[in-house]
């Protein structure tokens, strides 16, 4: 890779929605007062102010209940992709249920959009190995990029890079996007977004990413909201993590934006396969 890649995405969940939907059930989500769309207002205008564009994932759940965010996203002319319907993970989902929760959410996203949805990303990054499956049914339905799996993972005997590559199962190729982690004293942990990004000092962040030719960031809606409701339908820990650096997100992504030029995931693969004719295939 001959230059710097650094990718802006965004996974689109409401602030009480965490893991695999198991600490607080579907069911009681409409009883929690929503921040979505003040939140995704936030974020579109500082993508605006900044000439920004970025991916956005969104859930199903989401779309559904606020579809006026999806077309004010398509609007601005960002990437979107798709983040499961109630944010299950795929292993836990098996093929029928996976399949019948990607063809609901995409023909819904598309209804709104007008447009295909050619990109996934699955609930935790939890893509791989286990779940090979899922490739096949992937690419059925239209998905070209998906951006699914943390790096640093055994896959068949390789290590997960931090570099895009592409998975392949029975000739059927899926490109990959990992989340790349910084690894320290053995523990591997994500600095390019989300609650890492909210608690680091901003000169520790810049170091990481000029350290590194690969990085995406992701990050939640939460992340850039100063205000994330508690309740007591969450852990104590979560009510405080959820809150914890929030109001510096914008100051430090802001002043990273002078360092990194950032692209949204689908136009940094192009790129990256512009760029790059030796990309490694992993077979699962």
């Amino acid at each position: 890779m001959t230059a710097p890649l650094n990718i802006l995405s965004f996974d689109i969940e409401e602030w009480f929605m965490s893991y695999d939907s198991s600490q607080i059930p579907v069911e009681h989500w409409k009883t929690l007062s929503p921040r979505i769309e003040q939140n995704i207002h936030d974020i579109l205008r500082f993508l605006r102010e900044n000439k920004l564009k970025a991916t956005f994932y969104i859930m199903g759940w989401v779309a559904e209940n606020h579809p006026t965010i999806v077309k004010d996203i398509a609007n601005e002319q960002h990437e979107i992709g798709y983040h499961s319907y109630y944010h299950e993970l795929p292993l836990n989902q098996g093929h029928k249920a996976f399949e019948e929760d990607l063809k609901k959410g995409l023909d819904l996203l598309q209804n709104i959009t007008g447009k295909k949805v050619i990109q996934y990303r699955a609930p935790r990054f939890s893509l791989g190995c286990e779940t090979y499956w899922a490739i096949p049914i992937l690419k059925k339905h239209g998905i070209q990029l998906s951006s699914s799996v943390l790096s640093g993972y055994k896959c068949n005997n390789i290590i997960i890079p931090d570099l895009p590559f592409v998975f392949q199962h029975d000739g059927i190729s899926l490109p990959e996007m990992p989340l790349n982690r910084q690894q320290t004293l053995g523990y591997r942990w994500v600095y390019t977004g989300s609650g890492y990004f909210r608690i680091m000092p901003y000169w520790l962040i810049q170091k990481l990413y000029a350290a590194s030719n690969y990085n995406i960031a992701y990050f939640h809606p939460r992340d850039f909201d100063p205000e994330v409701p508690k309740t007591k339908l969450l852990p104590f820990y979560r009510n405080i993590m959820s809150n914890l650096g929030n109001t510096t997100t914008i100051p430090k992504l802001q002043k990273l934006t002078h360092q990194c030029n950032f692209l949204p995931v689908y136009k940094a693969w192009q790129q990256y396969q512009q760029s790059n004719s030796n990309i490694v295939t992993i077979e699962i």
